[in-house]
């Protein structure tokens, strides 16, 4: 797998809200935001990313989920402890696309993000994201992103 350095996340109107959950349960935490959403009209539009704020290899996975919407502006009600964002960016990013099998690739693509920053001597300045895309034939693929600077 090759490493892509100085890459950006970069959304506008993006909703999010943090889960702890089992890795296998992923699913359930996503339709649990976009009902959320829906409850309270927002409209998401397909556009999905999250941040791992747990070592991968943790039996419960911390993580803050991301959504885009259809809408210019929401705000959520305090007790659902969703953030809208108008616009969302993140820069120096080193990233790896895992464009098939992506379950097991994954694992793979975490631990050559960590090498490459470790042995290019950078200082880690974001937890790694992990970015649902549409290939233009249709199939999705991820792209596995860190942080990074000298």
């Amino acid at each position: 797998m090759s490493v892509a350095e100085n890459r950006s996340i970069t959304h506008r109107n993006i909703v999010s809200k943090l889960y702890s959950f089992v890795p296998a349960e992923i699913g359930i935490a996503l339709e649990d935001f976009r009902g959320i959403l829906e409850r309270h009209g927002v409209t998401p539009d397909g556009r999905l990313f999250f941040a791992m704020l747990s070592e991968p290899t943790a039996e419960v996975m911390t993580a803050e989920l991301f959504m885009g919407i259809g809408e210019d502006d929401f705000t959520p009600p305090a007790d659902e402890e969703v953030m809208f964002r108008s616009y969302f960016e993140v820069r120096n990013l080193h990233t790896i696309r895992i464009m098939e099998d992506i379950d097991a690739q994954s694992q793979i693509a975490y631990w050559e993000l960590a090498k490459n920053v470790d042995e290019s001597g950078l200082h880690q300045t974001t937890p790694v994201f992990v970015e649902y895309k549409q290939s233009p034939r249709g199939g999705t693929y991820v792209e596995m992103s860190v942080g990074a600077v000298r």
